[in-house]
C-alpha cells in the first residue's frame, strides 16, 4: 500500500519528536507539532514521528465523548497535513470506529500523514486493560496489519501495547514482517516505573534479532496526573543493537538515516543540520542519552510530574508551592523536590511546632530551608491546640478510653497544621504538596484532612527506605549536605506526644516496607508472605493495619506512580470488604 508518490531513494531521514504534550489542550499541541515540522521541513526530513495520542494528549479519558474535541482534532490534522505535504508524518490520537455495531466506538490510532491529507489511518490492535490502563472502555481494537512504503522503503507501524504480546493470542510484530515490513516504527504512551527502560530495550532488541529488521521507539515526556512519561524514545537496528537513545524526562528530537539497500541505521552528523532548538539538540550531540542512577531518576521523574502538575493546571491557578515542614525525612525529601520542580524562590515552608516538637526538630528545619534558600514561616500551634483541647473535652463530655481520648487529640494537632496550611493555600494561591510516604499510608500511619491535606502528594509511591536511600544520595551527588543529618538519622517521630517514635505504632521499615512490598508491589497475600519465611505475627498484624486504613486512602491527595503498583488510578480496592481467604 503506497502512502506517497516520491521516488525511491538511497536512504530516508527520519526525525523522532519526544515532545511534552497537554491533555486537551488540541491548539497548544498543534503549535508544538507546526514548530517541529518546521524543523522538519527545513532539515529535509522524510518522515517525522510523534508519540502515541501526541495531539490529543495522554490518557484523554471521557474527554474522548467531547464530539468538539473529535471534530478539531480532524481540522488539525488537515492543516497540518497541507502544510507539509512533502513531509511523512506520523502522528497518534483517536478516530471514530466506521462499523456502528462495534462498541466502544473510538479507536486509538496513528495517523499518518502525506501528500496534504491522512494517507492512512492505523489502529491500535492491542487493547491494555490493567494496572492504570483501562482503554477497552473507550477504544476498538484493530486488525489491519498493512505496510506503507515512504520512496520504497515498508514501514510497518505499531502502537505501545502491540509490541506487548505476551498476554494476547496476536503477535503484531510478525503479523507486519509477514506483510513485508523493512522497518517497524511504535509510537508509545508508555508510563514510568523503575527498571521499566531494561524492560522496553531488551523486548525490542530480542525483536530486532529475531526479525533482523530495525525498530524504531517514539515516548512520550510530561506529567500526567499520576504519571509521568519518561521519554527515553530510542532505536534498535537489525543486529539487536541500540545505536540511539533519548533523554530521561526530557523534550529531545533524534534524527537519522536509513539505508533503502541495507536497512542499515547511520548516524547523522550534527553540523549538517540547521534551526535545531538548543534545547533539542542534546541527543544529535551525544546519541545514546546514558542511564541515570535510580536515585537520580526517581528525583527527576517527581519533580517533572509536580512541576507539570503546578503549571499545566492553567495560567494563574497556583502562583507558588506551600509544605508544611516538620523537621522529618518525608516533609524535607518534598520540598527538596518542590525546589527543583519549580526554583527555591516559588517554595514556602511553613513550621508549626506543638509542645510536642522538639527544639532539634524546629533547628533542624531552619537551617534545611536556608540551605535551599527558601522562604519559611513559623506558626507554633501550642496556644490553639491547648485551646481547642479544653474547648472539645468541654463540649463532648462523654465516656471514651484514655488511648481514644489520646488519640484523637494527637490528631488534632496535624489537623490545625492542616487547616494552616490550607489557610495560606487559599490566601496566596499556593499549591499545598503533602508528604506522607507509602509505608505510612499502607498502614493508615497519617490523618485524614490533617497531614493528608494538599493538591498533590510527592512521597506517596516511595517506602520509607527508598526515601532514606535517595536523600542519602542527594547529599552525596550534591557534595554539601542540603538535607542535615540530623534529619536523617534521628528516629522517625510523628511528634504528637511526648518522646513518641514511629516505632510505637509501626514495625521497624525494614520490616515494614519488606512485607508491604510483598503485599502490594507483587500482590502476594498473607499466607503466601509467610510461606516465603516472614514471621506470621508481624505479617498478620501488618495485614490488619493496611486492610482497615482502606478509607483512608479512597480519600487520598493524587500521588505520582514510580513502583510497580501505586495507590490510586492503577489500584481499584473496595472499601467496604470483609477477605476471608
Amino acid at each position: 500500500m503506497s502512502m506517497s508518490n516520491l521516488k525511491k531513494a538511497d536512504k530516508i531521514r527520519v526525525m523522532l519528536a519526544q515532545i511534552n504534550f497537554i491533555v486537551g489542550d488540541l491548539q497548544g499541541n498543534k503549535k508544538k507539532i507546526f514548530e517541529i515540522a518546521e524543523t522538519a521541513r527545513i532539515n529535509k526530513i522524510d518522515l517525522l514521528v510523534f508519540p502515541e495520542m501526541a495531539l490529543t494528549g495522554y490518557p484523554i479519558q471521557d474527554l474522548l465523548f467531547d464530539h468538539d474535541f473529535f471534530e478539531s482534532e480532524k481540522k488539525i490534522l488537515m492543516e497540518i497535513a497541507k502544510s507539509y505535504p512533502d513531509i511523512t508524518i506520523i502522528v497518534g490520537g483517536f478516530d471514530i470506529e466506521s462499523d456502528p455495531t462495534h462498541h466502544p466506538q473510538y479507536r486509538n490510532v496513528a495517523f499518518l500523514l502525506s501528500g496534504s491529507k491522512i494517507s492512512n489511518i492505523i489502529s491500535k490492535r492491542l487493547i491494555p486493560t490493567y494496572d492504570v490502563f483501562d482503554e477497552k472502555r473507550y477504544f476498538w481494537q484493530g486488525n489491519d496489519y498493512s505496510t506503507y512504503d515512504i520512496k520504497g522503503m515498508k514501514f510497518g507501524i505499531a502502537i505501545c501495547e502491540d509490541l506487548w504480546e505476551k498476554d494476547y493470542q496476536i503477535n503484531v510484530a510478525e503479523q507486519l514482517l509477514k506483510n513485508g515490513s523493512d522497518v517497524i516504527i511504535s509510537i508509545n504512551g508508555s508510563p514510568y516505573t523503575i527498571g521499566k527502560q531494561k524492560e522496553r530495550e531488551d523486548l525490542i532488541k530480542e525483536k530486532a534479532s529475531k526479525y533482523k529488521i530495525p525498530f524504531v521507539y517514539v515516548n512520550l515526556i510530561g506529567g500526567q496526573d499520576e504519571l509521568v512519561f519518561d521519554g527515553r524514545s530510542f532505536v534498535i537496528d537489525k543486529d539487536g543493537d541500540l545505536t540511539h537513545r533519548a533523554q530521561f524526562c526530557k523534550e529531545s528530537v533524534i534524527i537519522f538515516d536509513i539505508s533503502n539497500k541495507t536497512r542499515e541505521i547511520v548516524y547523522v552528523e550534527p553540523s549538517t543540520l540547521k534551526n535545531i532548538p538548543q534545547d533539542l539538540r542534546d541527543n544529535l550531540e551525544n546519541p545514546i542519552s546514558p542511564l541515570l542512577n535510580v536515585n537520580e531518576e526517581i528525583i527527576q521523574a517527581l519533580s517533572m510530574n509536580l512541576r507539570d502538575y503546578f503549571y499545566k493546571t492553567g495560567t494563574g491557578i497556583f502562583k507558588r508551592i506551600v509544605i508544611g515542614l516538620s523537621g522529618g525525612i518525608d516533609s524535607a525529601f518534598t520540598t527538596y523536590i518542590a525546589v527543583k520542580a519549580i526554583g527555591n524562590k516559588n517554595v514556602t515552608a511553613i513550621l508549626m511546632p506543638s509542645r510536642f516538637s522538639s527544639k532539634g526538630s524546629v533547628e533542624d528545619s531552619i537551617e534545611f530551608c536556608k540551605n535551599l534558600d527558601i522562604e519559611y514561616i513559623i506558626v507554633p500551634i501550642k496556644e490553639s491546640h491547648s485551646l481547642l483541647e479544653t474547648q472539645l473535652d468541654q463540649s463532648f463530655n462523654r465516656d471514651s478510653s484514655e488511648q481514644d481520648s489520646d488519640l484523637a487529640n494527637q490528631n488534632l494537632q496535624s489537623r490545625i497544621r492542616g487547616i494552616i496550611l490550607m489557610y495560606y493555600s487559599n490566601k496566596f494561591n499556593a499549591l499545598l504538596v503533602s508528604t506522607g510516604n507509602k509505608s505510612e499510608i499502607a498502614t493508615g500511619y497519617c490523618t485524614l484532612y490533617g497531614d493528608t491535606n494538599g493538591g498533590k502528594n510527592v512521597p506517596g509511591d516511595l517506602y520509607k527506605t527508598q526515601l532514606y536511600q535517595v536523600v542519602e544520595w542527594i547529599n552525596k551527588n550534591e557534595n554539601k549536605e542540603i538535607i542535615p543529618k540530623n534529619i536523617i538519622k534521628k528516629p522517625p517521630s510523628a511528634e504528637l506526644k511526648e518522646n513518641q517514635i514511629d516505632e510505637d505504632n509501626l514495625p521497624p521499615y525494614k520490616d515494614l516496607d519488606e512485607i508491604l512490598s510483598l503485599r502490594i508491589d507483587e500482590g502476594l497475600s498473607p499466607r503466601h508472605i509467610i510461606k516465603k519465611g516472614k514471621n506470621s505475627e508481624l505479617v498478620n498484624h501488618i495485614e490488619r493495619l493496611y486492610t482497615r486504613s482502606e478509607f483512608k486512602r479512597a480519600q487520598m491527595v493524587q500521588t505520582i506512580k514510580i513502583n510497580k503498583k501505586a495507590f490510586g488510578m492503577g489500584r481499584k480496592i473496595p472499601v467496604l470488604k470483609k477477605p476471608t481467604y
